[in-house]
């Protein structure tokens, strides 16, 4: 079986290589570079508020979703023998 080569991913191999061989791969001295990097930006950052896990049950009712569905419940009839 043979694999295709991507163009694309070449590339960023091939940085990401130079990136490890330039920090003496060493992930901590390239994560520093990409901080110091980062702060540079000129339009820096977007960090948003993380949002709230909702677990099953903690939201309120809804009038609309305290009805069964009546597609998946069974009906008086079918419970008679």
């Amino acid at each position: 079986m043979t694999t295709r080569r991507d163009p694309i991913v070449e590339e960023v191999r091939k940085h990401r290589e130079a990136i490890a061989r330039e920090h003496g791969n060493r992930l901590g001295a390239i994560i520093a570079a990409l901080r110091r990097e980062e702060a540079s930006w000129p339009a820096g950052t977007v960090s948003r508020p993380s949002k709230a896990i909702v677990t099953r049950g903690s939201r309120p009712k809804s009038p609309s979703t305290r009805q069964p569905n009546k597609r998946l419940h069974r009906t008086a009839a079918r419970h008679v023998r």
